[in-house]
């Protein structure tokens, strides 16, 4: 049984995303397809219980702090967070570049951990907190290692929209991709999310061989040079069959 007013409370928070941080009363009732006064009334039980904020100046509201305190616990409960921590920030730390740890979400790739190294890239750190896997390092690498049920349902919802000139936008294409990561058993991201941005993922694996997530690496192009993605990729799959290990994945 769905309660209603339950329900168009969750729909109102689920409005708010990186790319839409800031929503007004007529918007948020535009969207949903309510009538501003039942609109106002959610947001404002919403914003009393600290699960959203307004701004005094625009009277636009956004996510609250209680979402927020929600959001690290749930982070802080994951199994694989725990496990993959020390050595995703080693990963991190020997590489220079910027390490993510992701799951397999609702269709697409949920980050929920970061480790950066000392010199920082402030462009990378700034993706997530939810991708697109079609073009993503981490994406690619889940998508590789998904049930074939799970993966041809994913292939039937998607849209696999340009975002730059170098994104797969084709099933065909993608397919190909997919052959190559389960050949080599890491995934590349080709500028194909982001300009400048080029990553490599990693599946990982728990109890009973089941996917459990992946670990990437983001960097700019300049590692595609010379022998440094090999190098890369070497780091990056260690890293990824010690946290499998970590998770409960044994090869025999």
């Amino acid at each position: 049984m769905t309660i209603q007013s339950v329900k168009r409370a969750t729909d109102i928070i689920s409005l708010f995303s990186s790319s839409q941080t800031a929503l007004g009363v007529t918007q948020i009732a535009a969207t949903l397809g309510l009538n501003k006064a039942t609109t106002w009334g959610l947001v404002t039980t919403l914003e009393k219980q600290g699960f959203l904020q307004q701004d005094p100046d625009t009277l636009k509201y956004s996510v609250g702090s209680k979402l927020f305190e929600l959001g690290m616990v749930y982070m802080g409960s994951l199994e694989i967070n725990a496990k993959s921590s020390r050595r995703v920030h080693g990963l991190a730390s020997k590489t220079g570049l910027t390490a993510r740890v992701g799951i397999w979400d609702a269709g697409s790739v949920l980050v929920t951990l970061l480790a950066l190294p000392q010199s920082e890239d402030s462009l990378s750190h700034q993706i997530g907190p939810r991708i697109p896997a079609y073009c993503s390092g981490l994406g690619k690498a889940l998508l590789a290692y998904l049930e074939p049920d799970r993966f041809q349902a994913y292939l039937q919802t998607v849209e696999l929209a340009r975002h730059t000139r170098t994104t797969i936008v084709s099933t065909d294409q993608l397919l190909r991709e997919m052959e190559w990561i389960r050949e080599h058993g890491y995934a590349v991201s080709r500028e194909e999310m982001i300009p400048g941005l080029v990553a490599l993922g990693a599946p990982i694996f728990g109890r009973n061989r089941r996917l459990a997530g992946a670990v990437s690496l983001s960097a700019t192009p300049a590692i595609t040079e010379d022998k440094q993605t090999e190098r890369l990729a070497d780091d990056l799959l260690c890293t990824a069959a010690e946290i499998s290990r970590e998770m409960g994945y044994y090869t025999t």
